[in-house]
């Protein structure tokens, strides 16, 4: 089905496969922007993707009918724009437990949402929040995830993997792993709405890429040794150096891989 076609259909569906698209998140946005109501956690998924984008305006580059580029409808009742990092938390950890079952070890999540195997990225959000002017209306969370993929560009191949790079008895289709995906994020959900926020933020910070040991970051193109603690409440990254705790944003700090 191409992106072109599909705004003239009127019923709403779970998931939608497209085979080309520039972006599955503008595509979706598009479609709530046309009017068209869509099911809570509707996934808009393509077989190729031309434009995807990543975390600080970097572009995300999938290889055709290879890897999963999809984006995610969340339309959560009553979330306060203060509590926003919690479709973060959410979005991370139904990937995180997604690949789990076909990764068993050394996965963990970058924050704040990139998903690691040792490291190496496997797997990233770029999430749309919809804000009104006390909550968040809709959010759009775009992921991808090299699953096919066994060769990479040379500037990449240290830092990149797949789930065939790292299970070679893995044997699951895309669209199938879209729906694991859309699935965990509805469990999510459903715990955010059983007010169980203590418990979700346990999960994520337990499963922090490089929590408790130092390493190195970058802050203000300096090199600094540092020791991730957690996050905070406003998503900011808790970071000790020198037994001093400090906050940083995603703008202000860069891992050093």
């Amino acid at each position: 089905m191409q992106n072109n076609t599909f705004f003239g259909y009127s019923k709403p569906s779970s998931l939608i496969v497209l085979d080309n698209v520039s972006s599955t998140n503008d595509y979706l946005k598009q479609l709530l922007a046309n009017f068209k109501p869509q099911l809570p956690f509707t996934a808009i998924m393509a077989r190729q993707q031309t434009m995807g984008r990543g975390q600080r305006g970097t572009s995300w580059i999938a290889q055709p009918n290879k890897n999963l580029t999809a984006s995610f409808l969340n339309t959560p009742k009553h979330l306060a724009i203060k509590d926003q990092f919690l479709t973060t938390i959410t979005s991370s950890l139904a990937v995180y437990d997604s690949l789990s079952e076909f990764i068993p070890s050394n996965l963990s999540i970058k924050w704040p949402n990139d998903i690691m195997v040792n490291n190496k990225k496997i797997g990233g959000i770029l999430i749309e929040n919809k804000i009104t002017s006390t909550a968040i209306k809709h959010s759009i969370i775009g992921i991808g995830i090299n699953v096919n993929t066994t060769e990479f560009p040379i500037e990449f191949r240290k830092k990149t993997t797949s789930i065939a790079l790292e299970n070679f008895d893995f044997n699951l289709t895309i669209i199938s792993l879209v729906k694991r995906i859309q699935q965990q994020l509805i469990r999510y959900e459903q715990i955010v709405a059983d007010g169980e926020i203590d418990k979700l933020w346990n999960l994520y910070t337990d499963r922090l890429f490089r929590k408790n040991c130092i390493a190195t970051y970058i802050i203000n193109n300096l090199e600094i040794q540092g020791e991730i603690l957690g996050v905070n409440t406003d998503g900011k990254l808790l970071l000790k150096v020198a037994d001093e705790v400090h906050k940083y944003d995603l703008k202000e700090l860069r891992y050093q891989l």
